[in-house]
């Protein structure tokens, strides 16, 4: 009972020295305080004890019948397999639970011997199942209700079994098979006393989240949207759903432009100019400049790019180009091109081109890194993301798809031969705008080239200095 002794201590202190009317205001202030502490603690050791006599009642049910035959119940694989899911990953956690209780003496419980049941004997049972479930051309909810072929068997699965054998799957690279499973586990989960879920720790939004997943890993959005309005109605903190549903929208809107179905947008305040500002030598030779968003900042230069200077761009770095990698250097299904760099110091052309990205960007490129340039082809693309302060050229014609789409902005930017498509990353406080966000749409026909060149923020404070964002 070391809990009760440490709460009745300061109780007998204050017995100890009270002696005045004001000392016993506080010995019944003390009281007071020691049960509040005692019923909250007998509240939880009787919802404990309810608990535990759920998993108790279940499991007597379960020995009753396979007391009936025995042979007969372990050669049924449902209950082959409930059984020793049950063992190994069920019992742990009962038994965990118990030993929290500081007033027990569960001694004998400790030295219990779980290791005898393994995973491997988890993933056998598994498997044994699932083939059954393959070679007869069952569906999931025949092979839960015990509908095994020709034979019925007095036996079904509950949700904790149908999760278990998602998991399996998934571990297999099965997900569909998966995601079916725990669509059915979301069906069984109804009318199971909560309680005993959360003691195996399992609940319905988890198992949504294993779907959302799934879906995610398909790039099924509106599987994962499905998935996410059920979790919103059981959700405490919506922001968070919210946010992950406008997420998805972003994906749908990205669909629509990579389809062509999103036109560049029209607006009073959006104008097609000669830029002559953004340099002196502008004033001169201004540059064509086609004004597709103020803020944040996107616009397309038109003829930036001369023909000589595409061909020595692609023909130089041809022999470099390698897979393009991300986050920490790894190919991904997200990013498919050929990327190689390009020095614009080392030849007569590329110090006039790099004078030409720095008169229409306004920028200084001395401490940015090289230009980057990129080869999509047929399937090319590059999925959603951010990267700050950018401009890309167009290196060549794409005879379909390659479009640039910018979701948030409900912006689609068809490449054109030659043209500058610049945008800032950063607001004015040099943080990144996720307003920005962008996809290389897949090359569906033809061949797709082009360069980037990232703009580093420092060494600019003598072309963009620093100043407050504007409120939205």
């Amino acid at each position: 009972m070391l809990t009760l002794k440490l709460l009745l201590l300061p109780l007998l202190l204050l017995l100890a020295g009270a002696t005045s009317a004001h000392d016993l205001v506080g010995v019944l202030q003390g009281e007071d305080d020691l049960l509040k502490d005692l019923r909250l603690y007998v509240t939880t050791l009787e919802r404990k004890a309810r608990s535990t006599r759920l998993v108790l009642e279940d499991a007597l049910a379960r020995l009753e019948e396979s007391q009936i035959d025995p042979t007969a119940y372990v050669e049924s694989p449902l209950n082959a397999f409930s059984m020793v899911r049950r063992m190994h990953m069920d019992a742990g956690k009962i038994l965990n639970y118990l030993k929290e209780d500081p007033t027990a003496d569960l001694q004998h419980i400790a030295d219990y011997q779980l290791h005898i049941i393994t995973e491997a004997d988890l993933t056998k049972a598994a498997k044994r199942l699932l083939r059954q479930q393959q070679l007869k051309g069952l569906s999931e909810r025949e092979v839960a209700q015990g509908l095994l072929g020709p034979q019925q068997y007095n036996a079904s699965l509950s949700t904790a079994d149908c999760v278990t054998l998602a998991q399996h799957l998934l571990k297999e690279g099965e997900g569909e098979q998966a995601k079916r499973w725990l669509e059915l586990a979301l069906e069984l989960y109804d009318g199971t006393p909560e309680r005993v879920y959360e003691l195996l720790n399992i609940d319905s939004k988890s198992i949504l989240r294993d779907i959302v997943d799934i879906h995610a890993s398909r790039e099924n959005w509106l599987g994962v949207r499905a998935a996410l309005l059920q979790m919103l109605e059981l959700a405490q903190d919506r922001q968070h759903i919210l946010h992950l549903l406008d997420t998805v929208d972003l994906h749908f809107t990205n669909f629509e432009i990579c389809r062509g179905q999103r036109q560049l947008p029209v607006s009073d305040s959006l104008r097609c100019r000669y830029n002559t500002e953004s340099s002196p030598f502008l004033r001169l030779a201004p540059l064509k400049f086609e004004q597709l968003s103020i803020d944040p900042y996107v616009a397309l230069c038109h003829n930036a790019i001369h023909e000589n200077e595409l061909e020595l761009v692609i023909e130089q770095s041809r022999p470099y180009l390698k897979r393009a990698l991300v986050d920490q250097g790894v190919a991904h299904k997200n990013r498919v091109t050929m990327d190689a760099a390009f020095d614009l110091n080392t030849s007569a052309e590329g110090l006039t081109l790099r004078q030409r990205l720095e008169d229409m960007s306004g920028f200084d490129l001395s401490h940015s890194d090289k230009l980057a340039v990129l080869n999509y082809g047929i399937g090319g693309h590059y999925s959603m993301h951010l990267d700050c302060w950018s401009s890309k050229d167009n290196l060549n014609e794409v005879q379909l798809g390659g479009i640039t789409s910018f979701p948030a902005l409900g912006l689609g930017v068809q490449p054109i031969k030659g043209s500058a498509l610049i945008w800032h990353n950063m607001n004015h406080e040099v943080e990144c705008d996720h307003r920005t966000l962008h996809a290389a749409c897949p090359t569906l026909l033809g061949n797709r080239w082009v360069a980037t060149q990232w703009v580093d923020v420092n060494g600019q404070w003598r072309r963009k200095r620093c100043r407050r964002s504007c409120p939205n």
